[in-house]
């Protein structure tokens, strides 16, 4: 059975959401995804590659795909995103935009020499899908850049942090570690050339209130996160919840930037 015969209608379910989530949030997310988004990383991962067409996937308001702008200038930016109204704002910065989803893009094979995809696995209910996707786009020596929140966190501690992300942002699936990101590049013929690790650190309010979380939904995630135990994650790189003074104080971010390359005559 094929990647896409396994996929449920609960994926469709999942971009609904996403695009429930993101079009409330859209005027005022702009901020944030620039501020998240660690633009002179990217550039320097981007700078060694040759490329002429790019493909920007989860768009959002067009962070990344601006920073491709910067350093392959007269390079065919199209970004796609399954929100018409992120995309409002990435044209506006020079994308050309699409609508559509991770796990079914609407592109060629080997479309594109450069395709980047941030902070978006963790929003795919078929991450095994959408790498795919992403794999079958990029042309025979063309390169992905992937950078996504990973974790170090396993079992049950695990689960009730990707609890409260639900709580926090319904449109939040699963978060990754970062080997099963590269096991999936290596899987679809793709090469791992990179990766780099980030970590910040976001206060619980100014968290929620990137997720776009409404005083309902605020206390309904502080009330889990007052009931959480303390978790070894053992120094495992990946994000978790910090505490101060016994009471969880904010977020310690943690991704992971990984640059790869399709295998060629494949």
């Amino acid at each position: 059975m094929g990647l896409r015969e396994q996929m449920t209608e609960g994926y469709r379910e999942q971009v609904s959401r996403n695009r429930l989530r993101f079009k409330t949030i859209a005027r005022t997310y702009a901020d944030g995804q620039g501020r998240r988004l660690d633009g002179e990383l990217l550039a320097e991962l981007i700078r060694p590659v040759r490329f002429e067409f790019v493909l920007d996937v989860a768009t959002g308001t067009g962070a990344a795909a601006a920073v491709a702008a910067k350093v392959g200038a007269g390079a065919k930016i199209i970004g796609v995103d399954s929100s018409a109204e992120m995309l409002v704002q990435a044209r506006a910065a020079g994308v050309l935009p699409v609508v559509g989803i991770v796990e079914e893009l609407p592109f060629a094979d080997g479309a594109f020499d450069l395709v980047l995809c941030t902070r978006a696995l963790h929003h795919v209910r078929h991450p095994a899908v959408a790498v795919a996707e992403l794999a079958r786009v990029v042309r025979p020596g063309g390169h992905l850049v992937v950078a996504d929140n990973v974790t170090g966190l396993s079992g049950a501690a695990h689960e009730r942090v990707e609890t409260i992300q639900r709580l926090r942002d319904p449109g939040h699936s699963s978060t990754l570690t970062e080997d099963r990101i590269v096991e999936l590049l290596q899987i679809n013929s793709l090469d791992v050339l990179e990766c780099r690790r980030t970590t910040s650190y976001r206060p619980l309010a100014q968290w929620l209130a990137d997720g776009g979380a409404g005083a309902q939904e605020s206390a309904e995630v502080r009330r889990h996160v007052a009931a959480l135990e303390p978790s070894d994650d053992e120094g495992v790189f990946g994000t978790n919840f910090v505490t101060e003074a016994g009471e969880v104080a904010g977020l310690r971010q943690a991704m992971s930037w990984i640059k790869a390359q399709k295998r060629n005559g494949l």
